[in-house]
């Protein structure tokens, strides 16, 4: 049988708390995932308009017929040191961009492993150059380095 001193008014009110965070909770963790996706596609849309970011992209994915990342990041290939100095520039643009990115990942931990793969292309092409990540590691890019180990696990599988 149910005592019948329970108050009922103060376990209602109990449930209707509990309910009410959780819908906070959930409506919260759709806001701020909607948040990440737009912060995702404006940081991308620079990598699309930008000049300096997309001739970086082209020659990261090994398109350009003259220019190597190893021309860039090892001082012994074939540019001129000015012109060498202007593609590293450009570069640290396109570093900048993704350091973003991966600090968001490991540090922050805003986004999730899902959201820094779509990224996983251009730290892959990155991750073939020792010469590229050494300059990371010396310039202040570390977390591009860290997130490339994290997702080179994957890679290999």
């Amino acid at each position: 049988m149910w005592p019948h001193n329970i108050n009922w008014g103060w376990i209602i009110a109990g449930i209707a708390v509990v309910l009410s965070a959780l819908s906070f909770w959930l409506t919260r963790r759709r806001e701020l995932a909607w948040k990440r996706t737009e912060f995702i596609f404006n940081e991308s849309r620079y990598l699309d308009n930008d000049p300096e970011l997309a001739e970086a992209i082209y020659i990261l994915e090994g398109r350009h017929p003259d220019i190597d990342l190893t021309d860039i990041f090892d001082k012994e290939g074939k540019l001129e040191e000015s012109e060498r100095l202007a593609y590293l520039q450009k570069f640290d643009k396109l570093f900048n961009f993704f350091w973003r990115m991966c600090y968001a990942h490991l540090t922050t931990r805003t986004f999730s492993k899902k959201e820094i793969e779509g990224f996983s292309w251009y730290l892959y092409r990155i991750s073939l150059y020792q010469s590229a990540l050494e300059y990371c590691k010396e310039n202040g890019y570390e977390e591009i380095n860290d997130t490339i180990e994290k997702l080179r696990r994957d890679w290999n599988d």
